[in-house]
């Protein structure tokens, strides 16, 4: 079968590979379509996509056909393990051995055993396949609404605009809160606004969300937010990078600082639910489509107004 594989920086090709074979509790797709992301991005832009180096198929976002009984579904990019410390308190986003998926990037793609057991779901009915793929995402911006604990009294600064930050907006809005976005290009604000963000000072913001993945958004965040307020930060940092904090004013004003990453399976059906609502205009995240081919020339050279492309290999 054919995949998009990363073998160096720069450097994707789409290359011929061997048709998964599944084991116990295993699953294989059929790739209807797969969304690229900031994860493919990063990944583009490195080299690598593994731990240990060698070419590795770039995709986790997307929707696919059961190859046991031919039902849409679509899986999560990761699972909890179910056994942990975490998982047994109800954490399950801090899993210590989540099951992972990769390789939607390609033909056919192998759901490890625990996903298929807990975060493999159905298309809703009417639902369009490339928006269902977003479900990932939006989870994990559901669970950053959700330890950024927005009220509805809370106005929300989210710093970026790019697809997380357009979900973040539709989440906020959606938990009650007043949200504002922050930097990114005049257009996206625009579109911001269908994603429920409204006209405000975000100095008089009482949460922000980092979501635009730059240490000048981060010290922008901690700068923005009001006493008592919280910062969350969402964006993928580099490992060992140091966050510049007034120690003393977080401690006069009472901060509170932290971190979003990933997603519980509760979050991911509330996704699903939440795209097969139709709240929000979910398919303009979805600016391009490309077939595999494509791929490497989109990532390289982005368009002005790409934010992602539907791949149907």
């Amino acid at each position: 079968m054919r995949a998009l594989r990363v073998h160096a920086p720069g450097d994707l090709r789409v290359d011929e590979v061997p048709t998964p074979d599944p084991g116990d509790g295993e699953v294989v797709l059929e790739v209807e379509v797969a969304l690229t992301g900031s994860a493919e991005r990063r990944a583009f832009a490195s080299g690598s996509d593994s731990l240990d180096g060698s070419p590795a198929t770039l995709g986790r976002e997307l929707a696919g056909v059961d190859t046991r009984d031919g039902r849409r579904v679509v899986p999560a990019a990761s699972a909890p393990c179910g056994h942990c410390p975490p998982c047994l308190d109800s954490r399950e986003e801090l899993c210590r051995r989540p099951e992972r998926l990769v390789g939607a990037l390609a033909e056919r793609v192998l759901v490890p055993a625990r996903i298929a057991e807990v975060n493999l779901h159905p298309v809703p009915r009417g639902l369009d396949p490339a928006v269902a793929a977003l479900a990932d995402p939006l989870a994990c911006c559901l669970h950053a609404v959700e330890r950024a604990a927005v009220r509805p009294s809370s106005l929300v600064a989210v710093l970026g605009s790019g697809p997380i930050g357009l979900m973040l907006c539709a989440c906020v809005a959606d938990a009650g809160g007043y949200v504002a976005t922050v930097g990114g290009r005049q257009s996206r604000h625009a579109l911001a606004a269908a994603f429920g963000a409204r006209p405000a000072d975000p100095q008089d913001a009482d949460v922000v969300i980092e979501a635009a993945g730059t240490a000048e958004a981060r010290n922008q965040a901690l700068e923005l937010v009001q006493p008592g307020g919280r910062v969350v930060l969402v964006g993928s940092t580099e490992p060992g990078e140091a966050l510049a904090a007034d120690a003393e004013r977080i401690r006069r004003e009472e901060l509170q600082i932290g971190g979003a990453s990933g997603h519980a399976p509760r979050h991911f059906r509330a996704a699903l639910a939440f795209l097969a609502s139709g709240a929000y205009p979910w398919e303009r995240l979805i600016t391009h489509e490309a077939g595999l081919e494509q791929v490497p020339t989109l990532l390289a050279d982005p368009p002005e107004d790409y934010l992602k492309a539907a791949v149907r290999p």
